[in-house]
This record gives C-alpha cells, sequence and structure tokens, in this order.
C-alpha cells in the first residue's frame, strides 16, 4: 500500500517553495494517521484518485508551496519536495501569464502537463494545489 503523509500543522511562509527564514525547502510530515480535521469525504476523494490504476502519487500543497499531503511513493521525501516546489512554480508562472493576456476576473482552475513518462495533472485555488502524477502509458 503506498505511503500516506500527513501535517496538522499550518504551512510555513513560503516562497517558490522555500522558507525565506531558514532557505530550505518546505517541510514533510510523514504518517499514516488520518488528522481528525479533516472531513470524511476528503480523504474518500483522495483515496479514490489514488486507487486509480494509472495513478502514482497525489499532492495536496498550500498555496504557498509547502506539502500538506501525500499519497504514493513518487512524492516521497526529496523527489516529493522537488515536485512541490516545480508545481509552485508552474502555477504562479501560468497565473502571471493569464493576467497579461487574459480578461478582467479570469483565473487559472485547472493544468494538464504531459510528457512521455508522466502526465500532471494540477489543479489549483485560492488556498491549496491539488496535484495528480500518473503514467500516460499505462
Amino acid at each position: 500500500m503506498p505511503s500516506i503523509g500527513t501535517s496538522t500543522a499550518p504551512p510555513e511562509p513560503q516562497v517558490n517553495g522555500v522558507s525565506p527564514v531558514t532557505d530550505t525547502p518546505a517541510p514533510v510530515v510523514a504518517s499514516t494517521t488520518t488528522p481528525s480535521n479533516v472531513p470524511p469525504e476528503v480523504e474518500y476523494t483522495l483515496s479514490r484518485l489514488s486507487g486509480h490504476r494509472n495513478v502514482r502519487g497525489v499532492l495536496v500543497l498550500a498555496r504557498q508551496g509547502a506539502i500538506i499531503r501525500y499519497n504514493g511513493v513518487a512524492f516521497e521525501g526529496e523527489q516529493g519536495r522537488k515536485y512541490a516546489v516545480a508545481v509552485k512554480k508552474i502555477v504562479d508562472c501560468c497565473r502571471v501569464n493569464l493576467e497579461e493576456v487574459g480578461e478582467e476576473g479570469d483565473e487559472l482552475k485547472f493544468l494538464r502537463m504531459r510528457t512521455k513518462k508522466h502526465e500532471l495533472m494540477i489543479s489549483p485555488d485560492d488556498r491549496y494545489i491539488l496535484v495528480v502524477l500518473q503514467d500516460p502509458s499505462q
């Protein structure tokens, strides 16, 4: 069974996934327990996403880039921190460019990026960023 990481502490302020105070990547607290303040429907949704055959991992980030939750070996340890930093940069870049070319009030809702080996599906909102990594060859 894939590992599940959780953190109930509020995310530290981050700039591009790095703490401005310590200049280190966002903290990751790994645990197999479920925080009591997470609604069951959220747990169910994350479990359903993780259960798909092609899905290699699910990552939930705070808007500032800190890892709140992850599931799957693709997002464990240093690799998870690298994905968190990269996804935050991608989302920020797309938002800035959308503001330059988009209409007033338009906002980024979903990104899909496919490479030869992986497909990233990114759903940002004001507080969180949901990332699903899947293997498109299966």
